[in-house]
């Protein structure tokens, strides 16, 4: 039956493959919309990009970094509109206006990135009570894009907002079966990025100056989609195994002329910072949507909680929040073992109760 199987998978293989649209066809408009909403931010971005077709050689790449290509500049009018349990607030909409300035520094990919990319955003605070609405009018065609999505920050439990509940007041650093942290989960998340990151400072020895504060980032919910449960207690819950001196070994690197140092000069021995972020279902179905599979055939089906009132809509308009950060000092024994332990003992790592500024 194998050749039989394998026959069977070939055929499909090309048969799946092939395409279900004209590259000839009429130019028919797609709205595509990334939107991220936060409502601890002071500032509010959206990206949106319009649909291209290239017929030359090669052209999708090269036209993707003509800015005319991806954008609609002006000929689009893009709100925000407040929701409290699927009705409209008596808030007016919120305008997105447009910028080429963005603060944070990001790849440019194959696309645009220059004066002239093009971001929609608002200063006007968003509330964790509500939900939002974009809406994208098509000032020359009159289409509209519309997607909905509600807004993370309140807890599941109507006591505690998205917070760290556990460890302790001090963590434990050795790797020495799993450690877990614990959380209250956040209301409509579908999904959670926990870090736990080891924080050090540096010190020149022979002007006793701070020359460096560093973080080392400890993803331990690498994949996204991950399945989680709440307790009896109402807490979600991840565990990972601790393996802090091998990262340590990784990043950093001998330098006799300096002291290294658990935490930070204010917060000596305060090494271990447990931050996390919860996200909304649209972002969380995006990102699954858009993995690669494991196997020759692409079973991805594409997914948007966009619709337009006329041809075609993609992206998606989401919502995430971040948990107050909780800091920890280490056992006693995991200072021990960073100082004198075989994997980073030769790194200069000195007892933090030694640092005198």
């Amino acid at each position: 039956m194998k050749p039989i199987y394998l026959i069977l998978g070939i055929f499909y293989l090309f048969t799946a493959c092939k395409p279900d649209f004209d590259l000839n066809a009429p130019y028919k408009d797609v709205t595509v919309v990334y939107g991220i909403l936060n409502h601890q931010d002071s500032i509010h971005y959206v990206k949106i990009y319009k649909g291209y077709q290239s017929h030359k050689k090669g052209g999708v790449f090269i036209d993707a970094q003509n800015p005319d290509s991806i954008y609609y500049y002006d000929k689009i009018n893009v709100v925000l509109q407040e929701f409290n349990n699927d009705k409209r607030t008596l808030r007016k909409d919120i305008v997105l206006e447009m910028t080429h300035d963005y603060p944070y520094g990001r790849d440019s990919g194959f696309f645009y990135y220059g004066d002239k990319q093009i971001w929609y955003y608002t200063k006007e605070p968003l509330s964790k009570d509500y939900s939002y609405k974009i809406v994208i009018t098509h000032l020359q065609s009159g289409k509209v894009t519309e997607g909905i999505t509600p807004m993370l920050g309140n807890g599941v439990n109507p006591y505690y907002d998205f917070e760290i509940y556990s460890p302790s007041n001090t963590f434990s650093m050795l790797g020495v079966g799993e450690a877990s942290v614990s959380f209250y989960p956040a209301q409509y998340a579908a999904d959670y990025e926990i870090h736990v990151n080891f924080i050090y400072f540096e010190v020149n020895k022979k002007t006793n100056q701070v020359v460096k504060i560093d973080t080392i980032v400890k993803n331990i919910c690498p994949k996204a989609g991950g399945i989680w449960k709440i307790n009896d207690f109402g807490l979600l819950s991840k565990n990972f195994t601790r393996v802090f001196y091998d990262d340590i070994a990784k990043y950093v690197k001998p330098d006799p002329d300096k002291i290294r140092y658990m935490g930070t000069p204010e917060a000596t021995g305060t090494c271990i910072e447990i931050e996390g972020w919860a996200v909304g279902e649209s972002m969380t179905n995006y990102l699954l949507s858009n993995q690669p599979t494991s196997t020759f055939v692409q079973v991805n089906s594409i997914y948007t909680n966009l619709k337009a009132s006329e041809g075609l809509a993609f992206g998606f308009l989401s919502s995430m929040v971040k948990c107050p950060v909780r800091r920890f000092a280490a056992t006693p024994e995991s200072e021990d073992s960073l100082v004198k332990g075989s994997k980073t003992g030769h790194l200069g790592f000195r007892p933090w109760i030694e640092y005198k500024p």
